[in-house]
């Protein structure tokens, strides 16, 4: 949807980077209008987990926007290089999941501030070299001012994350954003996808009515726990699912310390 380049700010002389619209966003409306929600989204929130948006502007009829440089590698991307290893242990774990509470704590931040993501997924956590995790991603955010007509019906923001509400194109509030935690929770901690199905319309029929796989069978070596907070993320019924994203943190940082003090998995 977008083009990034590395660029100098004249103004500051730091390194940022220039996103602008490719050709086919540039000639969409529907397009065009998640470029500036990104903007819009991300540069209202103020956070040291959240990717820094610096300037939305036009020049010459071209909308760009500037942010900051990250230097690193997604999450998702992570998690691969240790699939890779083929060496599971809680340590490695839980320090994947130190970057899920990083952006857990961005997303409970912006939640309190109206904003929902809709795109939480391993892709939508970007880690620094110097260990800090930053949410990004912003195109499918809701605002806190309207909930964006061209959405009304349309599912959202990336399938094999979807809740069951959002799969259906309904209004996704913070619980689909709880959701999709969960779902991004259980593939660092199995590198399996909670519903893994051929097409979309198994992933539906997936979501709307099948279990995962319980995390202590694939994981032994994990905290029983995990399987309790996975349970109260990934309710199909949004009521029924943590009230917040600091409940769900609240429940998982003890499980992350108990995985990082645990010895070597035998």
């Amino acid at each position: 949807m977008t083009v990034d380049y590395r660029a100098n700010d004249p103004a500051t002389g730091r390194t940022v980077v220039l996103t602008v619209p490719s050709e086919e966003s540039a000639e969409s409306p529907i397009l065009l209008q998640r470029f500036y929600r990104e903007a819009r989204a991300a540069g209202s929130l103020q956070h040291p987990n959240i990717v820094a948006i610096y300037d939305l502007g036009v020049d010459r009829g071209n909308p760009f926007i500037t942010r900051e440089l990250l230097e690193g590698c997604d999450l998702g991307e992570l998690a691969g290089r240790e699939k890779e290893k083929e060496a599971q242990t809680p340590q490695a774990s839980a320090k994947l999941l130190d970057y899920l509470l990083q952006a857990c704590r961005a997303l409970s931040y912006a939640h309190q501030r109206g904003v929902i993501h809709r795109d939480v997924r391993p892709q939508s956590i970007f880690v620094m070299n110097n260990g800090t995790a930053k949410l990004t991603n912003f195109v499918h955010a809701r605002l806190p001012e309207a909930f964006t007509p061209v959405s009304a019906g349309i599912p959202t923001g990336t399938f094999d994350y979807m809740s069951p509400e959002q799969v259906r194109g309904g209004r996704v509030d913070a619980g689909g954003d709880i959701w999709a935690v969960g779902c991004t929770l259980y593939e660092l901690l199995t590198y399996k996808k909670p519903f893994q199905t051929e097409n979309v319309t198994a992933f539906m029929i997936a979501v709307m009515s099948q279990e995962p796989t319980p995390i202590h069978e694939l994981r032994p070596d994990l905290p029983t726990e995990l399987d309790d907070v996975l349970r109260r993320a990934l309710k199909k019924d949004r009521t029924e699912r943590y009230k917040s994203i600091d409940a769900l943190v609240k429940d998982l940082e003890p499980m992350v310390r108990q995985m990082q003090a645990a010895g070597p998995a035998a």
